[in-house]
């Protein structure tokens, strides 16, 4: 149904421009040089969703149909995937109860769409307990690994949870431990790239203004917490949920992702466990048969927001605010003007040569542009990571993208003073030729080529599929019995 305005979201221009640089550097690329261009920044970003990309790039699927998919199919895999899990490793009570839960956040099913590298490493990690609830170590250590490939914050997330879990639970501490010690040995290269690429105080999410745009939930938050003390009265498999409760809190630094994003996942799986128990444990049917409806159909919300362009944070409590009344009505805005960017992307290539450089006024008009019209860009999204140097966009840019918004008086003058040509606009941009630019991209070689990663792969999957299912656990046969 929202096929339409797909792609919906800026992050995944961030990931295809990446994943274009893979191609064009013939491999793995610690350096990404096709964003603040002409000088590029490191690149830290785990490279397994990138990878995945380019692949897919090769064997010539469209980047827009890419975003579409990715961003349409991905969390619907990821419910499937929670859903199975916990009807497999708990009961199907719960696994219900927690996927009315999962609909109670409009933001948070938005945000499983946009943080495609997120949701692909949320399914990682659930798989990856699942591996080790059956006693497959390698295979859950493999799985948890491919989180710390694929995303930052979530890898840990998974891994302090599953340490706390078991230092929670003895008959899978010693699982738990091997898991988490050795998916992070075998990451380590991945990690050191993060430690040396990230600036101090990067990972700071209140410093991009993340929190003047959360959605804090009024019922659900009371639902949780009354399900964090029940877990300890349960049985000791139920104080996963609350390792989850502590490993979210990683997510603290960014406001948008504690309360609306990854982080507000422990309080769906708290949430659908505190109504399982009323249903279950204490017969309360009817009572959490009302609680459900009530977030599932409404979901009060007390939300910040700032308007684009203002300064002035407002708040208002919103009495619906579940996502499945979010998707009934198609809440939300697309970025995506087929009709305006698919001409710009025809100006530009017009206009330029390859290896070109092309910056937008507007950040993401400018990564939106580069993707669709195969140039380098002057602008960059992941702003944790900045430019290796100072320098002035418009002298380095060939082609200057103003959007209708801006101010005419202050183009006017940047144009007078870069000596900027106009060549064309449309509804939404006015476009500028720089005729003295003469710099263009810094194409760097690949650290890693695909030869030697598709070995990799391969050797990977060998040991997933036919040693991982042989090798077992660390536990005593006596604790290798299914929940």
């Amino acid at each position: 149904m929202r096929w339409v305005i797909l792609p919906q979201f800026m992050d995944m221009y961030y990931h295809l421009l990446i994943a274009q640089g893979f191609l064009d550097a013939g491999g793995y690329s610690g350096w990404d040089f096709l964003q603040f261009a002409p000088f590029g920044r490191p690149h830290i970003y785990p490279p397994l969703f990138h990878l995945f990309l380019a692949f897919l790039l090769k064997i010539g699927i469209g980047k827009i149909v890419l975003a579409k998919f990715f961003e349409a199919v991905i969390p619907a895999v990821f419910l499937v995937v929670l859903w199975r899990f916990l009807k497999k490793n708990y009961n199907k009570q719960l696994a219900f109860f927690t996927c009315v839960a999962f609909f109670s956040s409009f933001s948070f099913c938005m945000s499983l769409s946009n943080h495609i590298p997120a949701t692909l490493a949320l399914i990682f990690g659930f798989l990856a307990i699942g591996q080790m609830f059956r006693a497959k170590i390698v295979r859950a250590i493999i799985l948890l690994a491919a989180c710390f490939y694929t995303h930052i914050g979530i890898s840990w997330f998974f891994a302090i949870a599953v340490f706390f879990y078991g230092l929670s639970d003895k008959r899978y501490r010693s699982d738990c431990i091997a898991m988490v010690c050795f998916s992070i040995f075998v990451s380590l290269p991945v990690l050191f790239k993060q430690l040396h690429g990230i600036g101090p105080g990067g990972f700071l999410g209140a410093r991009l203004g993340e929190a003047d745009v959360s959605q804090i939930k009024i019922i659900e938050y009371f639902l949780a917490l009354a399900g964090l003390v029940l877990v300890f009265k349960e049985e000791r498999k139920y104080r996963l949920f609350a390792g989850f409760f502590l490993s979210g809190f990683i997510f603290a630094f960014y406001p948008y992702r504690f309360f609306s994003a990854e982080g507000y996942l422990p309080v769906i799986l708290l949430s659908g466990f505190f109504l399982f128990y009323l249903y279950e444990k204490l017969n309360r049917k009817y009572l959490a048969a009302a609680l459900s409806c009530v977030i599932f159909f409404l979901s009060p919300t007390f939300s910040l927001e700032k308007p684009l362009g203002e300064t002035k944070v407002s708040s208002k409590v919103k009495i619906a605010d579940s996502a499945f009344l979010g998707m009934l009505l198609a809440r939300g805005e697309s970025i995506w003007f087929p009709k305006a960017y698919l001409a710009s992307a025809d100006l530009v290539r017009n206009n330029s040569k390859e290896g070109d450089i092309i910056f937008s006024s507007f950040n993401i008009t400018g990564m939106i542009l580069a993707n669709i019209s195969g140039r380098p860009t002057a602008n960059a999204l992941f702003p944790e990571v900045g430019p290796t140097r100072k320098f002035d966009p418009y002298i380095v840019s060939r082609i200057i993208v103003f959007t209708k918004a801006d101010e005419p008086a202050l183009v006017e003058n940047i144009a007078r003073e870069k000596k900027l040509v106009k060549i064309g606009e449309n509804e939404l941009f006015v476009f500028y030729l720089n005729p003295l630019c003469k710099m263009k991209v810094d194409t760097r070689k690949a650290d890693v080529n695909f030869f030697v990663i598709s070995l990799l792969v391969g050797v990977i999957l060998i040991i997933f599929c036919k040693v991982g299912g042989v090798l077992g656990s660390f536990r005593h046969a006596d604790n290798r019995k299914k929940f």
